[in-house]
């Protein structure tokens, strides 16, 4: 299950936005739609400092971004989904897709609690 935590100064885009974000990173994925969350953090201006997000500058600003995803994903598909969350939120925010920061961080078997358990890793 992905969660995908984006920050940026400006309002959310709206359920609908991160909804469209979330299908198609679980169509790329090939999993349930209600395996991936998108949350969106709005920070004010003192609360961090990029300098794309110079207080008082006009219009939408490129978000930074972490998705949370289970360590079994393979590095290529995990290459995928950075594009594509790149490429979507640089069209739906009319943002340049080279402004979009993402990181992934890696969830390992035995650290992870999911639909009320522990997961210990995928079977083989």
């Amino acid at each position: 299950m992905p969660v995908i935590t984006l920050m940026a100064p400006d309002p959310s885009p709206g359920r609908a936005a991160l909804a469209q974000v979330a299908k198609a990173v679980t169509g790329l994925l090939g999993i349930p739609p209600e395996h991936c969350w998108v949350l969106w953090q709005r920070l004010d201006a003192d609360a961090a400092h990029r300098p794309e997000w110079l207080a008082g500058t006009p219009g939408r600003h490129a978000p930074v971004g972490f998705v949370t995803c289970k360590e079994s994903y393979p590095r290529e598909s995990v290459e995928r989904l950075l594009r594509l969350l790149r490429d979507e939120l640089s069209a739906l925010l009319s943002v340049p897709a080279e402004e979009v920061y993402l990181v992934v961080r890696r969830a390992v078997p035995g650290e992870l609690l999911v639909r009320g358990d522990v997961w210990q890793g995928d079977a083989p």
